[in-house]
């Protein structure tokens, strides 16, 4: 059977690639149904209908729920596309009919998560109350492809250092909110907060937080140190959880390193201490990140100008 624009129009329902969608996504016909508020057998009957559709399989089902046949992967791809552009549509016409509301997906990284987030989100919510926010954290190389496919409609985080060179440049448009800092941290009343001539070697014997190896941060981290000629720390957990990473901490022993905006709210709260090294750690640009080839929608609109005025 040869497929047809036209063929495909009449055919296919939004309905049941959103269904489609969300199966893949949850791995499960019973998840999905429960997400989607349908019964198993009505979400089973549409991916039925799809395949007969496509005279192929598309999920292969097996004990750990369903996965995506090659056909499949290629079908979710342009779903993901067609479900971003409906959600713009919707915003659209809700801001028309209604004023501002509608749906943003933000994909986030640590640096952007405790400080800059929360104000962005604040200010959105008095201009537009109705507007409903998710927030997905994530690694630059699971957010970026989110966000070339529709599942996220921005991602806040650092902009990485070879930027302009990565196959991302093409497909994504990056706005430079701010610059960041680093800071080394510790609980409150760790010992080395009183010392008058603190150095990293003086530091390097305590037990460290360092970011995970695939982060941006880590990076930092391990030229921080190669910097003053020193090994990276034997005594280490790797964690970009920051309520793990706090609670590391107050044990007055353990010693991080945090993007500052991170460290700043607890620090004012006393819970954590920034060591006073002397210098500045430039970590790099916050930025924001949208798909260059789809024009956002309002509610992702007003985000974005929220996020530049906070």
């Amino acid at each position: 059977m040869k497929y047809t624009d036209s063929s495909i129009t009449r055919k296919l329902k939004f309905h049941q690639l959103m269904v489609f969608e969300q199966v893949v996504l949850s791995g499960s016909m019973l998840r999905a149904s429960q997400m989607l508020n349908l019964t198993q057998p009505a979400v089973s009957k549409v991916i039925h209908d799809l395949e007969v559709y496509f005279d192929s399989p598309l999920l292969v089902r097996g004990n750990r729920g369903v996965v995506p046949t090659e056909l499949g992967e290629l079908v979710l791809k342009r779903a993901k596309l067609l479900m971003a552009e409906l959600r713009s549509l919707t915003d659209e016409v809700n801001a028309f009919q209604e004023g501002t509301s509608g749906h943003v997906v933000v994909g986030t990284l640590i640096s952007a998560s405790v400080s800059l987030l929360p104000k962005a989100i604040r200010l959105l919510k008095q201009r537009a109350p109705n507007v409903m926010v998710s927030l997905r954290v994530g690694q630059m190389d699971q957010l970026f492809p989110a966000v070339e496919v529709g599942d996220v409609d921005l991602v806040v985080g650092r902009v990485p250092d070879d930027w302009r060179w990565r196959d991302e440049a093409n497909s994504l448009t990056v706005e430079t909110l701010y610059s960041e800092e680093l800071c080394i941290v510790a609980g409150a009343k760790h010992p080395l907060h009183a010392s008058q001539s603190l150095t990293l070697e003086k530091l390097h014997p305590f037990p460290w937080v360092l970011p995970t190896r695939e982060s941006l941060l880590r990076r930092t981290a391990d030229k921080l140190f190669a910097e003053e000629s020193l090994s990276v720390p034997s005594n280490v957990v790797e964690s970009l959880s920051i309520l793990t990473n706090l609670t590391l901490m107050q044990d007055q022993e353990t010693v991080a390193l945090m993007p500052y905006e991170a460290a700043s709210p607890f620090a004012e709260a006393g819970l954590l201490k920034v060591f006073k090294l002397g210098n500045s750690l430039a970590f790099g640009d916050i930025g924001c990140f949208s798909a260059s080839g789809r024009e956002l929608g309002p509610a992702a609109k007003l985000f974005r100008e929220c996020l530049k005025e906070a």
